[in-house]
């Protein structure tokens, strides 16, 4: 469900120096999902380049390839520090960061970088504030990924707005308002199919159930409709169904 853009990934298709050679090389292994072969390629490469901006953003490919996220960003970190032109970058470092886990150093990037936009008189990026939103709603502060995914909902770019609408909805399940949260949902519906919408609907029934006190004569509704989505071939929106699911069964009427 999470996939990471480097949006200033480019491509190089000339090499007159060395350095170039080398990128190329290194670009051949990564083609060839050869992620090994390409990061000890750009070892050298990196050292020895003047301007090296363009191997560190393949070797970064590389090591996200591989999951090792911090190699990643610090990469990316340093084509940040020698080129700060690349804004871009920003927003994959951000991403990056959710994608392994530190929440709170994502968020704090996150509200820098979009601090250093308007520093330079830019709107910050949507793809920026929806990073931030994400970061910020896994650290567990709802109220500020809510203010952040309405920007980003914003945006012009269909997929930038509906991953909006999603975070905003996850957003309003975590504060409990749960009307805002449907609304939220239903334009999130209308743009495309996901299986992702059958699990936050399941969210929205069974924290409607929590409210009413756990009623027993509605908890085999609840348990049906995660049941359903724990047979999902995804394997995120399966775990999460499944343990949602133990949850409910354990509930406690009151």
């Amino acid at each position: 469900m999470r996939r990471i853009i480097f949006l200033a990934f480019v491509v190089l298709t000339t090499g007159l120096s060395a350095e170039g050679s080398a990128y190329e090389k290194a670009l051949a292994h990564y083609e060839r999902k050869n992620f090994d072969a390409c990061v000890t390629a750009l070892k050298g490469a990196i050292k020895d380049a003047g301007d090296a901006a363009d191997m560190r953003i393949l070797a970064a490919h590389c090591h996200t390839a591989r999951k090792s996220y911090a190699d990643a960003i610090y990469h990316l970190k340093a084509v940040l520090k020698d080129a700060p032109e690349r804004t871009g970058i920003r927003t994959d470092i951000v991403n990056l960061l959710f994608q392994s886990g530190r929440y709170r150093e994502g968020r704090n990037s996150g509200y820098k970088y979009i601090e250093a936009f308007k520093d330079e008189d830019k709107a910050p990026p949507a793809e920026l504030a929806l990073a931030t939103a994400k970061n910020c709603l896994a650290y567990g502060k709802a109220s500020e990924a809510l203010a952040l995914a309405r920007d980003a909902k914003q945006s012009s770019d269909s997929n930038t707005k509906y991953s909006g609408l999603i975070t905003e909805t996850r957003a309003l399940i975590a504060q409990a308002n749960l009307t805002e949260a449907d609304i939220s949902l239903s334009f999130a519906e209308s743009m495309r199919e996901s299986e992702v919408h059958a699990l936050l609907r399941a969210n929205i029934s069974e924290l409607t159930w929590a409210q009413q006190k756990f009623p027993e004569d509605k908890r085999a509704e609840i348990v049906a409709l995660y049941e359903k989505i724990a047979r999902s071939e995804n394997a995120e929106i399966k775990a999460a169904a499944q343990k949602n699911l133990e949850r409910v069964k354990t509930a406690k009427a009151s």
